[in-house]
């Protein structure tokens, strides 16, 4: 009787091991909705890679008008290097290409239903050019929809 409950140790431990290399395999396919289910709400975020992988570069509640000083929730290298957005806020985030309090420059918006972008590099910024956003955003700012112009929504 003794072989009984050791055969079924011995089947339950080798589950156990089937079920960690699928959590580590949804690791590797990690997306934009599973970060946005996790998200705070409130905040943007900003990641390194597309699908919203490889390290979130910062998240805010706030603005920042430059990403790459060394004040507020974006600094130093966190500037040019974002390549998907996330935004589950209350209102739209606009990311501009420039950066200071004058909001210059070419400007692209994500809403709060858009909640993210999961590959920006199809998305240009306004202004007349042909400036990717992918690793070009320098600052952004929470906005009413009116304020971002038709055609200046990331998808």
């Amino acid at each position: 009787m003794r072989r009984i409950p050791a055969y079924l140790s011995a089947l339950a431990l080798g589950g156990l091991g089937a079920i960690v290399p699928a959590t580590s395999a949804h690791a590797d396919n990690w997306t934009c909705s599973d970060n946005y289910t996790a998200a705070a709400y409130g905040y943007m975020y900003a990641y390194q890679d597309h699908t919203c992988h490889g390290g979130v570069i910062g998240y805010s509640n706030s603005w920042d008008s430059d990403w790459g000083n060394s004040n507020g929730p974006f600094q130093g290298a966190d500037t040019n290097s974002a390549s998907s957005v996330l935004n589950k806020g209350s209102i739209t985030v606009k990311f501009f290409n420039g950066t200071g309090q004058d909001w210059d420059g070419g400007y692209v918006c994500l809403t709060k239903n858009e909640a993210y972008a999961t590959n920006i590099a199809d998305n240009y910024f306004t202004g007349g050019g042909s400036i990717s956003v992918t690793d070009k955003i320098s600052s952004h700012k929470w906005v009413t929809n009116d304020s971002c112009a038709p055609y200046s929504w990331l998808t």
